[in-house]
């Protein structure tokens, strides 16, 4: 039994991981350690970009062998990410109405401003209450998250460069 646990990892479960690891470092501003002059506008690009962090999340999911320890912390995060996602419609419908956005646009302007929006229109989204107590489960799960995986791939891609 415990060679199951012991299973070289093979190309494809490290590619996944590694493509996971990026998704959630690039779009998962929440888990940046930047400060900010008003911290609440990460809660709409949280929102925003929880769809590609939940996608990445369940291809991997999918792709690994389903004894892999990290997988636990996976279906954690994986759910809390969820939530976000679950508020990403009415996010969605909310700065399309602001902006007087197209909804079907998808043109790099109209998806900015679905992305990246000022606090005081964050802060006036009837959901950010609800987004917002949302973001810290899923900044707690993905920074786990990315630690496992890091172990997994043997490298930290939010470590910062190498040193040589």
């Amino acid at each position: 039994m415990l060679g199951v646990f012991t299973r070289k990892a093979s190309r494809v479960e490290r590619q996944l991981a590694w493509r996971a690891q990026v998704v959630v470092a690039s779009r998962a501003p929440f888990l940046g350690r930047a400060e900010r002059a008003d911290p609440e506008t990460h809660v709409g690009s949280a929102v925003y970009d929880s769809e590609a962090v939940a996608k990445a999340l369940q291809e991997l999911a999918f792709g690994v062998n389903p004894n892999r320890p990290f997988l636990v912390t996976l279906i954690g995060a994986a759910r809390e990410v969820d939530r976000l996602a679950d508020l990403r419609p009415s996010w969605i419908d909310y700065c399309n109405k602001r902006s007087s956005l197209v909804p079907e646009a998808t043109d790099a302007a109209s998806e900015l401003s679905r992305q990246y929006v000022n606090g005081d229109a964050v802060r006036a989204w009837p959901k950010f209450a609800q987004a917002q107590a949302a973001v810290g489960p899923a900044a707690e799960a993905l920074r786990k998250l990315q630690q496992e995986l890091a172990d997994f791939c043997g490298s930290d891609i939010t470590a910062g460069p190498c040193a040589a």
